[in-house]
């Protein structure tokens, strides 16, 4: 018997005519996740379970695409909807990417494709990351670290391995992103993963708040895979992040030196998401150290830059950074009301780093006010976030600052 690639969306599009929630389709026999994983194409059903469904929607088996007659999806079917999917994910047409990839992973699974529907799902991991979406990506990265098409490649796995390592970070399970970063980093077969590898694994050490010191020999590493790169996004990568660690250890003169050089290779023409964050990054340095001539206007330029790109937790650690910009230059209320907002709004809805300190920076704002009670759960509230993400040093130093709060 064949199975035809559209069988999925059949059911659903019939299930949906009828008003059927998933959970009454499936009835007595199968349960709603058994059905929603059917409808997607995440899993084929069995002869057993294609006759059921098409007795229950009331239509013959080949209506839903399964039997002699199915029209099983062709090779170069599947790779329509890819190139389709693709194209959506550069031009940012989330919905119709996502869709893509999920009809052609649906035909993969139905012909046994199964290095096509590995394509589909890491395509549409990497389409779920930009568009903000980490705790969906987070469900679909991680079977896909273990998938037999990813175990049959090493330079396959180590790129999985660091996309999950990313991904990971962005939802606050950093003891997990380390792992991942560590065992790409083992594994990588070129210096581009190599060099990936260090980068999130340095990434996932900082925000847990391990010490800049214990990551000296990464940061020399990165300093000696840079000379096999030529001048581009991931040797500004390098520099961008090592300028960090720089900075970190209070050598203001060559963090600088290397962030300049960092925005000399991350050019926006290129990747106008990543050049906006090299210039965040760049202004939150230049405020810690009081440096803020022309800083708000570095941030409006990396604002006007995010909302072309329309990454919704760019825009929300962008109004963090803004906020701590307007703090410093003694508009207190106003950065309160901002970073208030900014809590509120859905990127913020998970523990993660930029939420923890966002929740630091209102504390502090709040204590400039002799808001004592709001300063204290502010705090609480960021240590409470480095707790649930594995930043334990973190955590305790915002405990410190919560019991430091005046009580009057």
């Amino acid at each position: 018997m064949k199975l035809s690639g559209s069988f999925g969306t059949r059911v659903r599009e019939l299930r949906q005519e009828r008003g059927w929630s998933q959970a009454r389709l499936g009835g007595d026999e199968y349960t709603a996740s058994y059905i929603s994983y059917i409808e997607s194409g995440r899993r084929a059903p069995s002869p057993d379970a294609a006759t059921f469904l098409a007795e229950r929607l009331g239509v013959d088996p080949v209506t839903l695409g399964f039997g002699e007659s199915a029209d099983v999806g062709s090779e170069l079917d599947i790779v329509s909807y890819l190139v389709l999917a693709d194209r959506a994910f550069h031009t940012r047409e989330w919905v119709t990417a996502l869709e893509a990839t999920e009809r052609a992973e649906e035909m993969a699974r139905a012909t046994d494709r199964q290095d096509r529907v590995w394509e589909a799902q890491y395509l549409r991991c990497r389409i779920l990351v930009e568009k903000s979406d980490f705790s969906e990506a987070a469900e679909f990265v991680l079977p896909l670290c273990d998938g037999v098409v990813t175990s049959q490649s090493v330079t396959v796995r180590a790129e999985v391995l660091n996309l999950a390592a990313r991904i990971l970070r962005s939802v606050g399970r950093l003891n997990e992103a380390v792992e991942k970063a560590a065992e790409a980093r083992r594994i990588a077969p070129d210096v581009p993963r190599r060099v990936e590898a260090i980068l999130q694994w340095c990434a996932s050490c900082a925000e847990r708040g391990d010490l800049p010191t214990s990551m000296q020999a990464e940061i020399d590493e990165l300093g000696d895979l840079a000379q096999y790169l030529p001048d581009g996004h991931l040797k500004g990568r390098i520099y961008w992040y090592v300028g960090n660690l720089q900075h970190f250890l209070r050598d203001t003169e060559a963090g600088e030196r290397s962030h300049a050089a960092a925005a000399m290779m991350i050019r926006g023409a290129a990747d106008l998401v990543l050049w906006s964050r090299v210039q965040r990054v760049i202004a939150h340095f230049r405020m810690t150290r009081g440096d803020l001539d022309g800083v708000w206007e570095q941030l409006e330029i990396a604002e006007n830059a995010m909302r072309l790109t329309g990454r919704a937790s760019d825009l929300a650690e962008l109004a963090v950074e803004q906020s701590r910009c307007l703090f410093l230059l003694g508009d207190a209320e106003t950065a309160r009301d901002r970073l208030q907002e900014t809590l509120m709004s859905e990127v913020f809805s998970i523990a993660y780093p930029s939420r923890a300190e966002a929740f630091e920076l209102l504390g502090d704002v709040l204590l400039s006010l002799e808001d004592y009670s709001g300063a204290r759960k502010a705090f609480r509230n960021a240590a409470s976030d480095y707790e649930a993400i594995g930043a334990g040093p973190r955590a305790l130093e915002a405990w410190r600052y919560a019991a430091n709060v005046p009580e009057r």
